[in-house]
């Protein structure tokens, strides 16, 4: 087990719609799951996880209908607002922090998640954290 500290974290932050009737188990199993905090250890690893057929499967079906906010593990005052739709996940940045055009985000490429997600933290961590 490693002693690094996340860098990120992930829950469900609202309901924009109801979920889809059609859901499986495992996707409802999902939903459950990220109604917890979720934390992950790199910008590769969470991208991996919002372009995952799991995630696809549960999230990516239509219209958004669910809002994720996503923050930074250290200083949980520094968050986004994730909605995922069947085309693109939006990412959208309250806090206007000018890492985003517009302070809105759209990306549908893992990669490109990951990039983005690494020039957000790079502007808004600060070693001198919260919780640090």
């Amino acid at each position: 087990m490693s002693d690094e500290t996340p860098m990120f974290t992930l829950v469900k932050s609202q309901d924009l719609d109801d979920a889809p009737g059609d859901l499986n188990e495992k996707s409802k199993l999902l939903v459950n799951t990220l109604a917890m905090l979720c934390s992950f250890y790199n910008a590769a690893d969470l991208a991996s996880f919002l372009h995952s057929e799991m995630f696809e499967n549960a999230f990516r079906l239509g219209n958004a209908w669910i809002g994720l906010e996503l923050g930074l593990y250290e200083d949980h005052s520094k968050t986004l607002d994730v909605f995922p739709a069947k085309k693109e996940l939006l990412i959208v940045d309250n806090h206007s922090t000018g890492v985003f055009e517009g302070n809105i985000y759209r990306c549908s490429r893992e990669n490109e998640t990951a990039e983005i997600l690494m020039r957000w933290f790079s502007v808004v961590y600060s070693k001198e954290a919260r919780f640090n």
